[in-house]
């Protein structure tokens, strides 16, 4: 009998530990998880498994990052900073100039509305609430003349914003370069 005991508990914690190391989609019946998705849960946050897995150019990411350091300089700027309301602006366009950058503006759109949203000097609009402001992303590359340790060229954000006449009200860039031959952006 304890010899059974001991056999049926073998076998459990087999039959545990087996179907533990995969995870099975039970609607499908395949594996969940590829190679690529579990290389992501091994490395710690999103911006490495990206550096990691495609740096050969900039990516949406890059953009994203350069683009929220700009929006944090813009509502420090003293057009928003002692406003009693949250100041009404709509994001227009992002704006690709970069030629050989596979980003995606519709997403670098969205993660800006979204950074914006999150300050407490703005409030983004889609147009059906009057806005006082509207903003410009363009997305470039630009020369770099005087750091022979980077790249010849870096990425650039620049930050557009008019009011409701088409007058510009401000202008934010900012750019990321890299080390030559390196992954990293700063």
């Amino acid at each position: 009998m304890r010899q059974l005991f001991r056999t049926s508990i073998l076998l459990g914690v087999s039959w545990l530990l087996l179907s533990c190391a995969q995870t099975i989609d039970a609607r499908r019946g395949g594996i969940i998880k590829d190679d690529a998705q579990l290389r992501r849960e091994d490395v710690a946050d999103y911006m490495t498994y990206l550096k990691l897995t495609k740096g050969a150019g900039p990516l949406d990411q890059d953009y994203i990052l350069l683009s929220y350091r700009l929006i944090r300089e813009m509502i420090s700027d003293d057009l928003f900073k002692n406003r009693p309301e949250r100041v009404k602006i709509a994001l227009r366009d992002v704006l690709n100039y970069h030629p050989t950058a596979e980003v995606r503006p519709a997403i670098i759109h969205e993660a800006i509305e979204h950074e914006l949203m999150n300050t407490e000097a703005l409030w983004v609009t889609d147009g059906s609430v009057p806005y006082e402001y509207f903003l410009d992303v363009e997305l470039s590359e630009v020369p770099i003349t005087n750091d022979n340790q980077a790249e010849e060229k870096a990425l650039s954000v620049m930050l557009l914003l008019y009011d409701i006449k088409g007058k510009q009200a401000g202008e934010w860039f900012g750019f990321l370069k890299r080390e030559k031959g390196g992954k990293s952006w700063f």
